[in-house]
């Protein structure tokens, strides 16, 4: 928890430094304004990641999908180039190929994870199914135990518990 305090510490100093760019920010276009925020928001991710790997937080496979949209906001960011090509090619504006981007990345996001949770509920089942048979192996074996006569209940509980 104390890491999180400390990313979350991370972007108020990275949105202060934004702030302390209000000048520049106030004299900018709205096209610069947007890649200003989304460049914070992208640093903000790589520290938020990095940080939960570092913390055993994250494991690596799912992180992986993070930063690769934290690559994919800052190269959005920092080269509007590529931006303007894919404008270009699909027929939009900026603000909504960037809106595209996102979503497309989400969209990978959330069926990453679906496969991921699938994945998880079909081991949960197994083992429930395993746990459901040890029960009725411990039941039946309780059953012929409890059967037996009380000199035989004595030997098998003086057994080594590898003979059993």
């Amino acid at each position: 928890m104390k890491r999180f305090f400390l990313a979350l510490a991370a972007l108020l100093v990275l949105a202060g430094a934004g702030l302390a760019a209000a000048p520049w920010l106030a004299g900018a276009t709205q096209m610069m304004r947007i890649r200003a925020l989304m460049g914070i928001v992208s640093v903000g991710v790589f520290l938020i990641t990095l940080l939960a790997i570092r913390g055993y937080k994250l494991r690596e496979k799912y992180a992986v999908l993070w930063l690769a949209t934290a690559a994919m906001i800052t190269l959005a960011a920092f080269f509007p180039q590529v931006m303007d090509a894919a404008r270009e090619w699909f027929g939009m504006q900026y603000v909504t190929s960037v809106v595209a981007v996102v979503f497309v990345f989400l969209v990978l996001v959330s069926f990453h994870f679906s496969i991921a949770l699938s994945a998880l509920n079909d081991k949960a089942a197994a083992t429930a199914s395993r746990c459901a048979i040890l029960e009725a192996r411990i039941h039946e074996l309780e059953r012929r135990l409890g059967s037996l006569p009380p000199a035989s209940k004595e030997r098998a509980d003086d057994r080594p518990a590898a003979g059993r």
